[in-house]
């Protein structure tokens, strides 16, 4: 579980990374896209979901489809989907005003324009054990980002 918990960190690490880095060219919103990136990581039965605002579709695309496969391919047997939306998927909507959902998820409020909001829900590991390591996972990811990194503990585990 400890070797499940610290990959889903690294992911989350990477990430935000990707999201954060990838797109300096645009700081501005100029038309507000979604991403929606899902990470099946087979050999543990650990999914995430990451949910992020991006400044624009081309935002969306660069820091999100281009990069991640690359990124995450050694790992191993991990399945990588992206999708731009124009629209906040009804799931999602209370995610981002920071409601609890059934599984936990780690928030990201941007602090630099270079940033973007997201959340990341972590399915596959119990929200109990999550909680436990909320800090080791959140100071994993303040080290490549500077806005505010917390969890919202899930309704489920």
């Amino acid at each position: 579980m400890v070797k499940v918990l610290l990959i889903t960190a690294a992911l989350l690490g990477l990430g935000y990374y990707i999201i954060n880095y990838h797109s300096p060219f645009q700081t501005e919103v100029t038309e507000p896209y979604y991403v929606e990136i899902r990470v099946n990581y087979r050999e543990h039965d650990v999914q995430m979901v990451g949910v992020g605002k991006m400044n624009s579709y081309e935002d969306c695309k660069v820091r999100s489809l281009i990069v991640w496969a690359k990124s995450l391919e050694h790992l191993g047997e991990v399945k990588i989907d992206t999708e731009c939306k124009k629209e906040l998927p009804n799931k999602f909507q209370k995610l981002f005003s920071n409601q609890q959902a059934s599984a936990s998820y780690i928030a990201f409020d941007k602090g630099q324009e270079s940033e973007r909001d997201a959340r990341f829900l972590i399915y596959g590991i119990p929200s109990s054990y999550v909680a436990k390591e909320c800090e080791k996972i959140t100071k994993k990811a303040k080290e490549e980002y500077s806005g505010k990194v917390y969890c919202i503990q899930g309704s489920v585990g």
